[in-house]
């Protein structure tokens, strides 16, 4: 009796055979570079102390005009210009008028903080018989002057910052209507300005 034996197609074998071989490495590839990948993530290092992180240097904001006092002062005398004012701008004094050049601010009587209106130098101090105790602080091509002072705490050199105390506002013989006051003088190149016109402008905005 004879039994029939189907013949395999060994092509077709060798074919499928190397099909899957092809696919196991592909497979294995790429579980391998993703591996990597993950672990590459995860050992990213919590400490940038090696890390170079770059400085950058912000530029210094300029300074704007502030008022000489942090009280509510208001204008007891007036700046002798072309603004106009309910206030008063001129002085008698001795039976003499005279044109004001300045500002000068009061607040109920009382004495109160009068503050640098910028940074600068001290340029000059002095107690007159007439304006009391003064002190100059250049800025810029500025020049400020306060007047009527109580007492003098700056010499001549010294710094000051923005908005620190110079004094307090005291009375004088020249204004004595006015009691306790500050007179504000600013001039620009030697001229006075209207004091009024400078708040919260930059020095360069006042070249």
């Amino acid at each position: 009796m004879y039994r029939y034996t189907k013949k395999k197609n060994h092509r077709k074998v060798v074919a499928i055979s190397a099909l899957s071989l092809v696919l196991a490495i592909a497979v294995a590839t790429t579980t391998y570079f993703f591996t990597q990948d993950q672990a590459g993530e995860d050992d990213i290092p919590v400490s940038t102390d090696h890390v170079s992180i770059p400085v950058i240097s912000l530029p210094m904001q300029e300074e704007l005009a502030k008022r000489p006092y942090h009280v509510e002062a208001s204008i007891v005398l007036d700046f002798y210009g072309e603004r106009e004012s309910e206030v008063p701008n001129m002085t008698k004094f001795e039976g003499t008028y005279r044109a004001n050049q300045g500002i000068d601010y009061a607040c109920d009587d009382t004495e109160f903080d009068v503050l640098a209106i910028f940074s600068g130098e001290v340029i000059d101090v002095k107690e007159d018989p007439l304006f009391g105790h003064s002190c100059t602080i250049k800025s810029g091509e500025l020049t400020i002057t306060y007047q009527s002072l109580k007492d003098m705490r700056l010499t001549v050199g010294s710094e000051i910052k923005q908005g620190e105390a110079i004094s307090l506002a005291s009375a004088n013989i020249y204004n004595k209507e006015l009691g306790n006051h500050v007179h504000i003088v600013v001039e620009k190149n030697g001229i006075p300005i209207d004091p009024e016109s400078i708040y919260g402008k930059s020095l360069a905005e006042l070249k």
